[in-house]
């Protein structure tokens, strides 16, 4: 049995393997060692029998010895043919008389291969002739002969291995009623009791604190029980912390969203789905004077905590920087390097920057590895801005570029995370960009809300329940008449 196996059973099952292995090894040591006592307890007592039986014959035969041989012959026969062949196999007589030998021929084993053998095992020797099986031989000697009697070996083994048999199945039926009982025990006792406490377990690894423990049924169990409910309280007391410490960060990360003012001619509006209690998605909308604002969307790797104190870092350096210019490029320049200095390694960003000028009709994008934004004008098909460079935190000594474009009244701007293009379905499909056209040139909206609101039921219809992988953002903007 592999260690892999053995650590599969139920604890009940290798109770009962290592308990009655143990008391098997017991019982078939004293099976063995019984055995052999009683065999050579009943070879002793055969030839004590065969020794009063030769001792009967040997005076028997002094009473007829003065009428010769033949009566002597006769005599042997005569008893060795009242034998009953099964109750004594292999009975057979031989005499050393005044210098003559004779045998039993009753049963036909006479022969001088039989009367050495039967010699040599009066003598401790082996007993066997070459034609029959082992003997046990007795003899008894008196001043004017010997006489031999033997019987087959075979039937005291056989009586041996029949009461061998009887112990082993006594001892079977004695070890399957002990391993029923020792089996319901088990159960009531151990199995169950840690079957409902895997239950309780099960259910407060799925979050559910309410639950306690009350196994009894021994001391080691109450024990755990005990451990169990003192870890519970433990685990909610910690769950009211973080959900207090999740809030506060929720809170702080809604601080994060767009609270100014609107510019005139550009109406804005924004979905934000984070994976998590708080996400790793930063965007914003600030306004620039009176016709201009700052279109900003970024995404932090990873979500979580982590992401949403970096969200926070990238929001504190855009402020930073359009206190000194409005130029997308030059404000992911100054973030950039301030980001690379701040945040630990590993924590890449991506970043979009757009500026909408409104008196000017215009929109200068910068990009730092995100999604390239979604211009669609009034009656035409989306395109986007190509514009893109290295992702923020890389190299705190890249230079972005910025592109310009000219755009008119009705345009609409869409920014969004990879959370938005990398969602799947339940087969593994990706949203993907190409949707993302899809829903902004089949779209009906008469406005930007709707716009939005018609991304959400589209996000929501292909996601269908699977819940998302990552923060999901969508920032749209529309150009409108002054």
């Amino acid at each position: 049995m592999s260690l892999e196996f053995w650590k599969r059973l139920p604890i009940r099952r290798q109770l009962m393997l290592a308990v009655n292995g143990l008391l098997l090894m017991v019982v078939v040591l004293f099976l063995i060692v019984g055995h052999g006592l009683r065999i050579r307890d009943a070879k002793q007592e055969k030839r004590i029998a065969l020794v009063e039986e030769a001792k009967t014959i040997y005076e028997s035969v002094d009473a007829i010895a003065n009428r010769g041989n033949e009566s002597i012959q006769q005599l042997i026969d005569d008893v060795c043919a009242r034998m009953n062949t099964t109750e004594s196999p292999g009975h057979h007589i031989a005499v050393e008389w005044q210098g003559s030998s004779m045998q039993a021929k009753s049963h036909g084993r006479a022969s001088h291969d039989m009367f050495q053998a039967m010699r040599a095992a009066s003598r401790g020797g082996s007993g066997q002739p070459s034609d029959s099986h082992a003997l046990v031989v007795a003899k008894f000697e008196g001043p004017l002969g010997t006489i031999y009697i033997s019987e087959a070996e075979e039937s005291v083994l056989r009586n041996a291995r029949h009461e061998l048999l009887r112990q082993i199945v006594a001892v079977l039926l004695a070890g399957a009623l002990a391993g029923l009982m020792v089996n319901l025990v088990l159960r009531r006792v151990v199995t169950k009791p840690l079957r409902r406490l895997v239950t309780t377990l099960g259910r407060i690894g799925d979050g559910d604190l309410d639950p306690k423990a009350e196994e009894r049924s021994c001391e080691e169990l109450s024990y755990l029980s005990e451990q169990v409910n003192a870890m519970t309280k433990k685990l909610a007391a910690a769950d009211r912390d973080r959900r207090l410490h999740m809030k506060k960060a929720r809170d702080i990360q809604q601080n994060l969203r767009p609270t100014n003012g609107k510019v005139r001619g550009i109406d804005t509006a924004e979905l934000f789905e984070p994976a998590d209690d708080v996400g790793g998605d930063y965007y914003d909308v600030i306004p620039l004077g009176e016709y201009q604002c700052l279109l900003c969307l970024a995404d932090v790797s990873g979500h979580g905590v982590p992401a949403a104190m970096a969200a926070t870092v990238i929001k504190a350096l855009v402020l930073e920087a359009v206190e000194v210019t409005n130029s997308p490029a030059e404000i992911l320049n100054r973030i950039n390097r301030r980001y690379a200095e701040i945040i630990i390694e590993g924590h890449f960003a991506t970043m979009v920057v757009v500026l909408v000028d409104r008196q000017k009709m215009t929109l200068t994008c910068s990009n730092a590895g995100h999604e390239h934004p979604f211009i669609q004008e009034s009656g035409k098909t989306v395109h986007r801005l190509q514009a893109s460079d290295l992702l923020l935190g890389v190299d705190e000594s890249v230079t972005y570029a910025e592109e310009t474009v000219p755009v008119a009244s009705g345009t609409r701007i869409v920014l969004v995370s990879d959370g938005v293009t990398e969602m799947f379905d339940q087969d593994e499909t990706q949203f993907g960009t190409e949707r993302v056209r899809q829903v902004m040139e089949n779209s009906s909206a008469t406005d930007v809300r709707q716009l939005v609101d018609d991304f959400s039921k589209a996000l929501a219809r292909f996601r269908q329940s699977r819940p998302p992988f990552d923060d999901t953002t969508l920032l749209a903007a529309e150009l409108t008449s002054m």
